[in-house]
Order: C-alpha cells, then structure tokens, then sequence
C-alpha cells in the first residue's frame, strides 16, 4: 500500500510541474533552507535561554515570539518538504538518512509540543526560572534539530 501511494504520489501533476520546471525545484528548495532557518534559527537562542544563557533577556516575551517563528518555520519547512520529496518518492523513502531526518523532525517536534505545554514553560515564562526538566528538554531539543538538520544534508550523500 505505501509503495502504491508513493507511485501516485510521483505521479501527482504538482510534483510533474516541478520536475518540469528549471524555476520550481530551485526556489522550492531555497524556500525550505528558509524554512529550516526560520525553524532552527529561533529553537537555537530559546533553547539556549532555557539553558541559562542571556539571562537579562525577559524569557516570557522572549520564548513566545521565538516559539511562534519557529512554528511558522516548522509549518513551511513541512509543506516544502512535502513538495520536494513528491519529486522522487521512492528515492527518499529509501534513503536512511531522510528515513533518520523524518525521525528525528517528529522527535523534535513531539518534545516541543511538550516542552511549550508543561508546567517548567510556565514558570519559566514567569519568573525566568527554567526547572530541571525543562532544561533537560531544551538540551534535547537543541540535539534533536540539530541533528535533524545534519542528516537532511546527508540525504544527498546515501
């Protein structure tokens, strides 16, 4: 059944147009780098505020406008994402290093989730005072995506 749905998938006119097109692919692309800067470009300065770095910036503003550009970075890198593997589907479903940066994006995102909906996030937004766990939860973070972003780089390396 997922062999059938990728074929459809390549088959898909949306993916043929970008197949076709010498503008598609490249600003597709260069969109999901921007994506993944929009994305990882925020997660990496609010984890580190998490951590204790920057303690004079007030972590409550600070952490929401970070949170909500990176989740508008997560959204579009996705849908870009989304559009880029319909070009080869079978070639990326196949490709450990894709198969490792899927992973590691739910990862992230699962403990972002919870990260922004715990009580450590709360406190941390009031007093500025980040819980063990939430700490724990930004270092995983910060390894997670990092890491994500690594093996989407390798994907055109297997």
């Amino acid at each position: 059944m997922l062999v059938e749905w990728l074929h459809a998938l390549h088959s898909w006119e949306v993916a043929a147009l970008i197949r076709r097109s010498i503008y598609a692919y490249p600003l597709l692309n260069a969109t999901h780098i921007f994506a993944l800067t929009l994305l990882i470009g925020t997660i990496l300065p609010a984890d580190l505020r998490i951590l204790g770095l920057f303690p004079s910036l007030p972590a409550g503003s600070f952490l929401r406008v970070m949170t909500a550009i990176s989740a508008g970075g997560l959204v579009l890198a996705v849908a870009t994402g989304f559009l880029l593997f319909s070009v080869q589907p079978l070639e990326y479903a196949a490709n450990a290093a894709f198969l490792t940066k899927l992973s590691l994006v739910a990862l992230g995102t699962i403990n972002a989730i919870t990260i922004r909906f715990s009580a450590g996030w709360r406190k941390v937004s009031t007093d500025g005072i980040a819980s063990p766990g939430l700490r724990a939860g930004a270092l995983l973070s910060l390894t997670t995506w990092i890491a994500a972003l690594l093996a989407g780089r390798w994907i055109a390396f297997l």
